[in-house]
């Protein structure tokens, strides 16, 4: 009996359909508006501890949870059906933002303030349909004067370190030895760890610090999965977790060492947070797109001049300006395109 319930409370045997994931990954972008929220409107620097800062971690998070739900879903498809799925999860989200940012949100600013033209608009959405900037541009002068006048949608960047993960774990997981082998995840993850440590060190900057923060955690949340037949769900690991991750962030290394701890702990509570409340976010995530429009609507939030408001409240009225778009993009784009490939061997959305 003892072994047969300490085999029941296996990371991979809880993690299952009753998951608090999509409500983590909610809060998780929740975190990302109030990180965003004070180099938006003016109010200082994103909020940060032990070098690494708030919309960071929130990121981090996501990308750990991904690392897990993404390895899971590559060992349960062939890759045709693998690829199918991940493009329609982020894709039509991803492209139908890039016309509102663009189009909507731009224009109608450019109606109010000038500066817009349908020629960047059209860059914008080309170059960044095909992920080459990634959201980090302003369209024409549209946001010239404002606190943070260098992008429209900044919370873009990720997505394009997201595919590439997504590409990796695809390709990596057609061979065999892979496949076979637990202590490729582990070895991965210290080689992402260790150049992490390295570029941070040396101060580089761009893309291979971009890669140096995310890669990690994706790369934790991997080894977890795993892993995840001889991984235990336990309070006291929570905790060790916990306190490493405090180790970390005191000693500055938060960027390049928080990762596994994070990964751990957002697990976690994806399995112990009551299903009361994981039942609020099951059928429906409306993470992605809280993600995707924040970014424009906060600018478009300080264009009305919510700013002079203070943090809380302009934090307050980016959540709720946000809401409405998440969930249209949802009900609208998503959860469509979610559904266009069906097979018997699928993974269910809530998990992808």
């Amino acid at each position: 009996m003892k072994h047969l319930n300490a085999h029941a409370n296996l990371m991979g045997n809880r993690l299952g359909r009753d998951n608090a994931l999509n409500l983590i990954r909610l809060c998780l972008a929740v975190l990302v508006i109030v990180s965003h929220a004070f180099p938006i409107a003016g109010f200082g620097p994103d909020p940060a501890l032990g070098g690494l800062g708030l919309g960071s971690f929130a990121v981090g998070g996501f990308f750990a949870i991904s690392g897990y739900l993404i390895t899971q879903s590559r060992f349960r498809s062939d890759l045709k059906g693998y690829t199918i799925r991940r493009a329609l999860r982020i894709l039509p989200g991803y492209w139908a933002c890039l016309v509102f940012t663009s189009v909507v949100a731009a224009g109608l600013a450019g109606v109010v303030r000038g500066g817009w033209s349908a020629v960047e608009a059209g860059k914008f959405i080309g170059f960044d349909a095909v992920m080459v900037k990634a959201g980090g541009s302003d369209i024409g002068t549209t946001l010239t004067g404002l606190p943070y006048p260098g992008a429209w949608n900044g919370s873009l960047w990720t997505l394009r370190f997201e595919v590439l993960c997504y590409i990796v774990v695809g390709a990596a997981l057609t061979v065999g030895f892979v496949r076979r082998q637990q202590l490729v995840f582990p070895a991965a993850f210290a080689v992402a760890t260790a150049a992490s440590l390295a570029v941070h060190m040396s101060g580089v900057g761009g893309v291979p610090a971009d890669l140096a923060l995310l890669v990690p955690f994706f790369a934790a949340g991997a080894t977890l999965r795993a892993y995840a037949h001889k991984l235990p769900v336990s309070a006291s690991l929570a905790l060790a977790s916990l306190v490493a991750l405090a180790a970390v962030l005191a000693a500055g290394q938060g960027k390049s060492l928080s990762a596994l701890p994070v990964a751990y702990l957002m697990l976690w509570l994806g399995i112990v947070i009551p299903k009361r409340f994981a039942d609020l976010c099951k059928r429906d995530d409306f993470s992605y797109g809280t993600y995707l429009y924040a970014f424009p609507m906060q600018q478009w939030l300080v264009i009305g001049g919510a700013a002079r408001f203070g943090p809380a409240a302009f934090i307050g009225l980016s959540i709720l300006a946000t809401a409405p778009f998440a969930v249209l993009s949802w009900f609208l784009v998503e959860q469509p395109s979610n559904g266009l490939f069906r097979s018997r061997r699928q993974v269910p959305t809530h998990l992808g």
